[in-house]
């Protein structure tokens, strides 16, 4: 289901693009491509090389843009990121069309106008001012731009883009649009998800001497489990944690159950060894558990009184004239794909919306921050080639 869009091979208004892009249902990962091609048109036109990173080889649909202005520039680049793809509507009532696009109050309403297409917007809009100032001055820096899909299932686009690094040229500094009511973050913590399992042998429930429970040991796992700490506390991101998600036994209510399946959600901090957290739960649990890791992100942090860290802060205090404090994200986001790849680049999460009202009914952004999010990315892309050259 895609709204009324319009053609973009024309410099679009940043808050016209935000609705259009709202406009295309990209629910985890429907016409994903579809939405990419329609940005990439005036990219390409900017000047930009833009192509297409397939991370489902099931369905041509989900895709990420990669889009690079100069790959042949050696001066370390400033790299941009974001997803387009969203979460579904939900079963409450929409006060208007969650793929209309409508503004009312100064407010851009829709599934995904704050989480993220009010950032991707901001983003590409900037990316395109950089570009054609870039062709009237004769400047020849590379700017990366990477609009991923499959963020909401498990970064399964910023992933698979990170598998091959030569994407992302050589980045200096990052910025995730992700919505942080424009106030620059400093991090998010990593994500661990293991599936637990545990065997044993079916039999007649009245007689359960002749089965091995595998429900039952896995129970006196998660007892054992129950009060597993991750590691010590953060200053700024605060506890890591490990939370019992879910417990499938059993076929039929006269069975003795010969499988069972555990999952544990663990939110880590800087410094946290995912390896060693496997081991330790491992052992915790027991010699009979089986652990398979489903996610494993690490936590995202860059120090605040770097540099460029600062540097971000200023900027953004000049456009929105709040002085920002010192913040993190409680979410994940592909920022953690990247810093997989590229353990040391700073990397500031930074976006137009309040992300509590991400995956809400009735979302929504603020036009006014859009804009806003725009000129701070614009003025963050030409500080940086500024020190460059």
């Amino acid at each position: 289901m895609v709204g009324s869009v319009r053609n973009v091979k024309k410099l679009p208004d940043v808050v016209e693009l935000a609705q259009d892009l709202v406009r295309f249902s990209t629910v985890l990962g429907e016409n994903e491509r579809t939405v990419l091609e329609y940005l990439a048109g005036p990219l390409e036109d900017a000047g930009f090389a833009c192509s297409f990173d397939a991370y489902d080889e099931h369905s041509p649909q989900r895709a990420s843009l990669i889009a690079r202005l100069r790959p042949e520039d050696d001066v370390p680049s400033l790299y941009l990121g974001g997803h387009i793809d969203t979460v579904p509507f939900g079963n409450a009532a929409w006060r208007y069309d969650p793929l209309g696009g409508v503004v009312e109050d100064g407010r851009l309403y829709g599934r995904g106008a704050c989480d993220m297409k009010g950032g991707v917007a901001a983003l590409v809009r900037a990316a395109l001012d950089f570009a054609l100032e870039s062709r009237e001055n004769g400047r020849k820096r590379d700017l990366v731009l990477h609009i991923y899909g499959g963020e909401e299932g498990g970064c399964f686009g910023s992933r698979r883009a990170a598998q091959r690094p030569e994407l992302f040229g050589k980045p200096g500094a990052g910025i995730v649009a992700e919505p942080s009511s424009l106030m620059p973050l400093s991090g998010h913590k990593g994500a661990l998800w293991l599936t637990l399992r545990t065997t044993g042998r079916t039999a007649h429930a009245s007689m359960p001497d002749k089965g091995d429970n595998a429900l039952l040991s896995m129970l006196r796992a998660a007892a054992r489990l129950a009060n597993f700490h991750p590691d010590a506390p953060h200053n700024l991101l605060g506890d890591a944690t490990a939370a019992l998600t879910s417990l499938h036994s059993g076929l039929n209510s006269n069975s003795i159950p010969d499988k069972a399946e555990l999952t544990l959600d663990m939110r880590t901090v800087p410094g946290a060894a995912h390896a060693d957290l496997v081991r330790r739960v491992a052992e915790t649990a027991g010699p009979d558990v089986r652990i398979e890791v489903v996610y494993d992100a690490p936590a995202v942090w860059t120090d605040p009184d770097l540099p460029w860290s600062v540097r971000v802060r200023e900027l953004t205090c000049a456009i929105t004239g709040d002085a920002p404090a010192v913040r993190c994200a409680n979410f994940f986001t592909d920022a953690a794909s990247v810093r997989a790849v590229f353990p040391d680049l700073p990397l500031c999460i930074l976006g137009p919306g309040d992300p509590a009202l991400a995956h809400a009914t009735d979302e929504f952004c603020p036009v006014e921050q859009i804009r806003a999010a725009r000129r701070i990315y614009a003025a963050l892309i030409t500080d940086w080639y500024a020190e460059r050259g």
